[in-house]
């Protein structure tokens, strides 16, 4: 076992302890709300998310837990250590013109915030590690924030698989022709 890959033996990873533990300490009664939100006990909590603990937290009560607390830290780490990407999808009858160009102007601030630290962070001529830290949590939100608008912009103006688009979209030049959303 001492051969094997970091990642292949490490069956609880700290960066989801972590994950687990932000959610958690979210929550407005914190740790005595999230043993109620499962049915266990504080300890129970506290034992399944000790580094070298015996037992591990499960998936499904991390993901009560998000919900309860209306985040996505979970998924967000989960995206992250698999080199991707979470993007919450709103729900299509929520949104309109306002939203979907809301999330271009978060995805825009996010890049200037972005090059502005990256100036910062590089006039020395070295990243350091709390630098780069900040910097993958700059590129996060903006790739985020850029395909939250993407996904919405495709879900209210191009047609469903079934559908037509104009069913959900205002009028104009998009949801006239639904061809034009056809991946090719």
């Amino acid at each position: 076992m001492g051969n094997e890959p970091e990642w292949k033996v490490d069956k609880q990873p700290t960066w989801l302890v972590a994950a687990i533990k932000k959610t958690i300490t979210d929550l407005p009664g914190g740790y005595s709300e999230a043993a109620e939100w499962i049915g266990v006990t504080e300890n129970s909590l506290f034992n399944r998310l000790r580094s070298e603990g015996d037992q591990i937290f499960p998936l499904g009560w991390a993901m009560v837990l998000q919900r309860a607390g209306g985040s996505h830290q979970i998924a967000d780490a989960v995206a992250r250590n698999s080199n991707g990407v979470f993007v919450p999808l709103a729900d299509v009858d929520d949104v309109d013109n306002g939203d979907i160009n809301q999330r271009l102007m978060e995805s825009v601030e996010w890049i200037g915030k972005h090059s502005q630290y990256i100036r910062k962070a590089t006039a020395d001529g070295v990243i350091d590690a709390e630098e780069r830290a900040q910097i993958e949590e700059h590129s996060y939100q903006v790739m985020a924030k850029w395909q939250e608008h993407l996904t919405l912009l495709f879900r209210v103006f191009c047609a469903p698989e079934k559908s037509d688009a104009r069913e959900y979209a205002a009028p104009g030049a998009l949801a006239k022709n639904s061809t034009l959303c056809m991946e090719k």
